[in-house]
Order: structure tokens, then C-alpha cells, then sequence
């Protein structure tokens, strides 16, 4: 993602007018305090944490398996109509692409970036740790350039320097990346999943990728016809995930404060938190990573529960969505505001120099 001066600049322009109530220094106390807690404990109990880990990766294999093999088959019964091969293949290529957005998140996030599934401390778990970092590139992403920058976007947030700046993003800039293949394609540079351009860590993904995807094609095209088989890996696989990921990215810090505890909002868990956000395991409480980034998943949705209970009723509005159409009617705000807001900037901008 490529850092555009005058979204940095609409950024604190907006910041400078924006009415907000952060979190009080107590809050942010108790917060710590907490997070410190959870960190204690999965230090603690290392074994229990790998387990955690492993799990969720075969959970994750395991539902994709039971996606793409006999859910098909059940679906299409004997003699399916072409309308039944069409409808079965938009639902299951859409659940396995969002599938791999889960797993991609899960490993360039929470593996490759803040190294936390398998944390490399011992010859096996190093091992363990490279396999989780990488499993990403079956989903066609890099996580090695993903870890750099990310790590950058916590330390930098909200300035110049944020490898990943967020706080303001202009819908012209967001709207190709919903073009066909735009996950592949640099319709726009509003995307972290890879480079812009091809490098030997993007190409090192194919190998991953090719064999996994590659293989269950190929049983969709023996078992299931060509039909299902194109529309579900060819047209749907590199859609719904990716989409999901730009909703994602779009909303988690757009028009927010240009600070680290105030500057992202967190979606719960929830139906919109855990589609956008890629599972329980992906990033549904961003805001309680931003505030607490050293403690893996399962404990982020421990502290988010905390979190909220220590909120003022503007808070929760601020950094929390309503329930049911919250995530909608956020999306549409940044939307209108973010363009409405740089056209304000522009008007005012050709006054001055009248």
C-alpha cells in the first residue's frame, strides 16, 4: 500500500475538527493492567497455547475439506439442473474464498507479523512457527512484505511513515479494488496482501498456492463438472474474501484519531465482525489489538469484552458498531463523509488562493 501525502493531509484536517472522547488515562490504566494479565498467562501456559494454535489451523483445513468435498455432493445430488450447479457453486466457492481470507489473516497477521500461533522459542517450535507463517501463500499472498509493513503500522501509526495509513482513505482510491481480479491486478494500490509489483517473495507464493487450489479443482472437475468447477475457483474464489478484506480495511481506522489508543474501531463479534474480520481468529477486535498487540487471539476477545464494559455511551459509538445494520450504516458514513469532507478541503483550499 502505497502512503498518498493528501490522504495524510485530509487525515489531520479532519483530526484537528474532530469531536471525540477518547479513553481517559484510568481507562487506559485498566485496560494495561488487564492486558498485562492475559499476557502473564499465555506465557505461562505455552503448551496450552500451541495447542490453541493447532486447532485452529486444523479447524480452519478441516472446514475447508468438508467445503469443497462432500458438501458439493450434497448439494448436487445426482442429476443437479444447471440453475442448482450454479447456485451451489457461488456457495461453495464463496465460503472457501472467504476460508482462505480467514487463513490468510490468521497467518500473516497473528503468525508472521507479531509471530504469536507458534512463538519460534525452541527448535520445534521455530519450525512450527515458519509453517504457520507461510500457510498464507495457499491463499496467494506474501506474508514476509505483510509482517514489515504491518509491524511499521503500529509503531508509526497515523503519521507519515505508517506503512499502512488508514485514518483517511478516499473512496476513488477504494472503489477498483471491487473490479473483476482486482486481487491480482493493480487496478489501485489500496491493497496489503501482496507488493504492487512482482518480487521473488510473491512468486514464491505459486508453489503453495498452485498445488492446493490446483487439487481441488481437480476433483471438482471430476466429481462435480466443469461448471461448478469454473464459477467456484475461477470466478468466486478470487472475489468474496478479498472484498471481504477491503470492507475491512476501509472502515477499521478511516476517520479516526491519528493516535494509537484512539485510532481504530473494533467490530465485536458479531456476524460483521467475524465475516470483515476473518473468523474469531482474524482481526474482529482491531481497536483491543491496537491497545494490547502482544496477546493472540482468543485473548483479544477476552479483552474486548472488558474493554466495552468500561466505555462511556459515546465511546461505544465511537469505537463500536451497532448490532445487526451497524457495520452498513458505518461503511456508507466513511463513504459520504470522507468525500464529502475532501471536497469541503478542496473548495477552501481554491478559496484561499483567490
Amino acid at each position: 500500500m502505497k502512503l498518498h501525502p493528501e490522504e495524510v493531509a485530509l487525515a489531520r484536517a479532519y483530526d484537528r475538527e474532530l469531536p471525540f472522547e477518547g479513553l481517559t488515562d484510568e481507562q487506559m490504566r485498566l485496560i494495561l493492567d488487564r492486558g498485562r494479565a492475559l499476557f502473564h498467562w499465555f506465557k505461562a501456559h505455552p503448551r496450552l497455547h500451541l495447542a490453541f494454535g493447532t486447532v485452529t489451523l486444523v479447524t480452519i483445513f478441516a472446514l475447508d475439506w468438508f467445503l469443497l468435498v462432500p458438501l458439493p455432493a450434497w448439494l448436487l445430488g445426482e442429476q443437479p439442473s444447471t440453475v442448482r450447479t450454479l447456485a451451489s457453486a457461488v456457495l461453495v466457492g464463496g465460503l472457501h474464498s472467504w476460508l482462505m481470507y480467514s487463513l490468510s489473516v490468521y497467518s500473516m497477521h497473528e503468525a508472521a507479523a507479531h509471530r504469536l500461533v507458534f512463538p519460534p522459542n525452541g527448535p520445534i517450535t521455530r519450525v512450527l512457527h515458519v509453517v504457520s507463517a507461510n500457510l498464507a501463500r495457499i491463499a496467494a499472498s506474501e506474508p514476509k512484505q505483510y509482517a514489515t509493513s504491518h509491524m511499521i503500522h503500529h509503531a508509526k501509526f497515523g503519521t507519515e511513515h505508517d506503512a499502512e495509513f488508514l485514518n483517511f482513505v478516499k473512496p476513488r482510491r477504494y472503489w477498483p479494488t471491487f473490479l473483476p481480479l482486482a486481487f491480482d491486478i493493480n487496478y489501485t494500490d489500496f491493497i496489503v496482501h501482496r507488493p504492487l509489483e512482482w518480487t521473488r517473495d510473491r512468486l514464491l507464493s505459486a508453489p503453495f498456492a498452485i498445488p492446493y487450489q490446483g487439487l481441488f479443482a481437480w476433483y471438482a472437475w471430476t466429481h462435480f463438472g466443469w461448471l461448478f468447477t469454473v464459477v467456484a475457483f475461477a470466478i468466486i474464489l478470487p472475489h468474496v474474501g478479498f472484498f471481504a478484506d477491503r470492507l475491512r480495511q476501509f472502515t477499521e481506522h478511516n476517520l479516526m484519531p491519528l493516535e494509537n489508543k484512539n485510532g481504530s474501531r473494533s467490530f465485536g463479534v458479531g456476524f460483521w465482525g467475524l465475516f470483515v474480520g476473518g473468523g474469531p481468529w482474524g482481526s474482529p477486535c482491531h481497536w483491543e489489538h491496537h491497545l494490547v498487540p502482544s496477546v493472540p487471539w482468543y485473548q483479544q476477545l477476552a479483552l474486548h469484552r472488558y474493554v466495552v464494559s468500561l466505555l462511556t455511551p459515546a465511546q461505544r459509538r465511537q469505537f463500536l458498531i451497532e448490532p445487526v445494520i451497524g457495520f452498513p450504516k458505518l461503511w456508507w458514513r466513511l463513504v459520504r463523509e470522507t468525500k464529502e469532507f475532501a471536497a469541503r478541503q478542496r473548495e477552501q483550499e481554491r478559496a484561499g488562493v483567490s
